[in-house]
């Protein structure tokens, strides 16, 4: 017969390392008295890692409005959206539902 040691949080020593990636495969967080305190090197700097990645790109996020309502005075309807400046570097146009006008009017992006 093998005898295994009891499961009690005082045997149970895990990494930082182990923690973060149990944090990722089961999406919840483990109690600081079970992960181990992780060893420092007095050579050489401190290593930051991160977790999540920068958005890097050419895409905004852009408001587009109508244009037939600004010219007649009314309340001008409002739509955001994103768009891709290297393949539309001018102002976009788009037809889209103005609700005030109950029709669909030419939209111009503004700002």
């Amino acid at each position: 017969h093998v005898v295994l040691p009891s499961l009690s949080p005082s045997n149970i020593r895990i990494t930082a390392a182990m923690a973060a990636n149990a944090c990722t495969f089961f999406g919840t967080r483990l109690s600081q008295s079970l992960v181990a305190p992780a060893k420092s090197c007095a050579s050489g700097p401190k290593q930051v890692t991160t977790c999540m990645a920068k958005k890097k790109g050419i895409r905004v996020v852009i408001t587009i409005e109508c244009t037939e309502a600004r010219k007649e005075g009314l309340t001008p309807s409002r739509y955001t959206t994103q768009k891709n400046r290297k393949n539309t570097p001018d102002k976009l146009e788009i037809m889209k539902y103005n609700k005030f006008l109950r029709r669909r009017t030419i939209h111009r992006e503004i700002k």
